[in-house]
């Protein structure tokens, strides 16, 4: 079973990094925490298709809230619709590969992009700020457990947005 999220990173981030599960570098969450018995390649196509038709997002911090089930302090993303577009357009997509999410609380219409509140790191703040303009300039898909180990995540694939 593949466990994956699907999130844009706010810096740069090497294709086959590997992070503890609570060091992942700020991030727009693009779908949460969810699980497939498909395989990599498909998921990966199913993203590629769901955001590929898009540019880059430029998006800016907006409202603190709390977010989801687990109740994530998180800082919400603004912007003009498409990324919730693309993310509507990908949940279709998984469907049909019988994809799981955790927390349907913030999947399909009741999604907002979200940068979770992280702990201080040395190279930037452990959040975003409201009305930081961000520019979202890649895709990244995560396994949430690279070899069977849940307290790490490794970036799987990436791909520039156009």
């Amino acid at each position: 079973m593949l466990r994956f999220a699907v999130v844009a990173f706010l810096d740069d981030v090497a294709l086959e990094a590997e992070f503890e599960a609570d060091e992942l570098p700020l991030h727009v969450t693009l779908l949460a925490a969810a699980s497939t018995d498909a395989d990599l390649d498909q998921v990966v196509s199913a993203v590629e298709a769901a955001y590929s038709s898009h540019g880059v997002f430029v998006a800016r911090g907006g409202d603190d809230e709390v977010v989801g089930a687990d109740e994530v302090d998180a800082t919400l993303v603004v912007d003009d619709g498409d990324l919730a577009d693309a993310h509507l357009a990908l949940v279709v997509d998984l469907r049909d590969l019988g994809v799981r999410v955790d927390d349907p609380s913030i999947v399909a219409r009741r999604y907002r992009p979200f940068v979770a509140v992280a702990a201080e790191s040395d190279d930037r703040a452990g959040r975003i700020e409201r009305g930081e303009r961000l520019e979202l300039r890649a895709v990244a898909v995560l396994d949430l457990a690279p070899d069977g180990d849940p307290d790490r995540v490794r970036v799987v694939d990436q791909f520039p947005l156009l």
